[in-house]
């Protein structure tokens, strides 16, 4: 999707709407204009002004929430998984991205096997990076699952330097799930979705494996380039800060 960036700009410089998007990129679920209202202190009408707006740039979907009462129809709003990038003069990183994974693309197997390297490689450096700064906060987590829930959290905050919005779901049966709300490389995933797929779960696995003692198992239980609401990275494996 192309976006007019002179468009964005002037969306996303409202302070109010811009804190309203982020609150959305970091909410665990669908949010209501009612919502936003409260959150913000907002008249409801503003709040779905603000929300409206960021819809029409391409940065929120909106779909009708069924309720049952009749009357106007509400709505729920997340996050459109498409990530927001101005340049000024405008320079054409995707075209090079394009080509770039094109190229790996033709060496087959070697290919793919450059790109788990890259991204691991990648993934490590933002993990040791997260750690240092979060270091101190991280040694003195709880105890339990939310001890391991929190130390994840902070592997996941080395994803969000790429601008992807990133939180943590505890499942039913205990272990964790990384859940990436926004794709940082939609455009390029969507023309080549199973490379780029295959270099974000390398990241994750880089990151993961240099934040934690024991790096666990990471599948990959969902897409946005595929066609799911999230990216989710399922976590199989005990959690514990690296010594």
């Amino acid at each position: 999707m192309e976006r007019d960036p002179q468009k964005v700009s002037a969306v996303l410089a409202d302070p109010t709407r811009y804190q309203i998007y982020q609150h959305v990129l970091t909410a665990p679920c669908s949010v209501t204009a009612a919502g936003v209202a409260r959150e913000f202190g907002l008249h409801p009408n503003v709040a779905r002004m603000h929300l409206g707006k960021l819809v029409g740039i391409g940065l929120l979907n909106a779909r009708a929430e069924k309720t049952g009462k009749g009357g106007r129809p509400g709505y729920l709003y997340a996050p459109s998984g498409h990530a927001v990038s101005l340049n000024v003069p405008a320079r054409d990183f995707q075209l090079l991205a394009d080509l770039l994974v094109q190229s790996l693309a033709l060496m087959g197997e070697d290919g793919k096997e450059a790109i788990t390297q890259i991204g691991r490689t990648f993934g490590q450096r933002l993990g040791r990076e997260a750690v240092e700064r979060s270091r101190a906060g991280v040694e003195h987590a709880p105890a339990g699952a939310e001890g391991q829930e929190e130390i994840l959290r902070t592997c996941a905050e080395a994803l969000e330097r790429l601008g992807v919005a990133t939180h943590v779901n505890r499942r039913g049966d205990g272990a964790f799930s990384l859940v990436l709300r926004t794709c940082g490389f939609q455009e390029v995933a969507a023309a080549h979705p199973e490379h780029v797929c295959h270099l974000c779960k390398a990241m994750v696995e880089g990151i993961t494996q240099t934040c934690l003692a024991v790096g666990p198992t990471v599948t990959q239980a969902a897409s946005v380039p595929h066609g799911d609401r999230e990216c989710v990275y399922d976590m199989d494996g005990p959690i514990r800060l690296e010594e």
